[in-house]
């Protein structure tokens, strides 16, 4: 197996049970995928994360981190060593650029790393004043997240309306009881910012999310402009 998130560890969780000899290799430091990296702990406790890998372990599963693919090793070693199958489960650890200018400037980052480097203890730098681009429940993590860190004053920032967003009902209401501020319906027209470091957010009002087929098609008033200040 490559890739110790959910498919990898469950494949191999079956497969030992049908008394194969399975190994899974990780490039984290951590088994687990996003459950250990994406999703904060307060959401999914890691003791509970590590008795489930621990009763896979236990049905003879052997779980090796650090390793990459493609660095470490790749499939012609694989099958060197002796291994006859192997199923690929790298997740999709990935996030995806907005393409609005600006974006490159000093204290913006995505949700996803974000996520990954505060669930591996790494150094993050979390500024007073954050504004959260986006309205699933990436967004709310990072804010909820965030606000645990010390950021005093945390808005996200949606297209859709309260009721159109993607995160669950009860994910909003916890934010907002957190005292996470919610701005519905504007989407980043530019990021903006002083000396490569970003100082703030210029929107534009977001008038339709989706169009007549239920697709995504995002719609903008750009005559309606509005500018929020960040630090990051």
């Amino acid at each position: 197996m490559v890739g110790a998130g959910p498919a990898g560890l469950t494949a191999a969780y079956y497969l030992a049970l049908k008394n194969h000899s399975v190994t899974v290799f990780e490039k984290l430091p951590v088994a687990g995928g996003m459950m250990a990296v994406g999703s904060p702990s307060y959401r999914l406790p890691r003791n509970i994360l590590n008795a489930e890998i621990s009763a896979i372990e236990e049905v003879g599963v052997k779980i090796k981190t650090g390793v990459a693919f493609g660095k470490d090793f790749n499939i012609e070693s694989l099958r060197s060593n002796g291994y006859s199958a192997i199923f690929l489960s790298t997740g999709l650890h990935g996030s995806r650029t907005l393409g609005v200018a600006g974006e490159n400037l000093s204290g913006v980052f995505d949700g996803v790393s974000f996520l990954r480097d505060v669930a591996l203890g790494k150094k993050v730098s979390v500024a007073n004043k954050l504004i959260v681009v986006g309205g699933g429940n990436v967004a709310i993590d990072v804010a909820l997240t965030a606000r645990r860190l010390g950021s005093k004053a945390v808005t996200i920032v949606c297209l859709e309306t309260q009721a159109e967003m993607p995160a669950r009902e009860f994910e909003i209401k916890e934010a907002l009881e957190a005292g996470v501020e919610i701005v519905n319906c504007f989407g980043p027209h530019r990021f903006l910012g002083k000396n490569s470091k970003i100082t703030g957010i210029q929107f534009k009002r977001c008038t339709c999310v989706f169009d007549d087929q239920c697709n995504f098609n995002p719609q903008y008033d750009e005559n309606e402009l509005n500018i929020m200040e960040a630090e990051s």
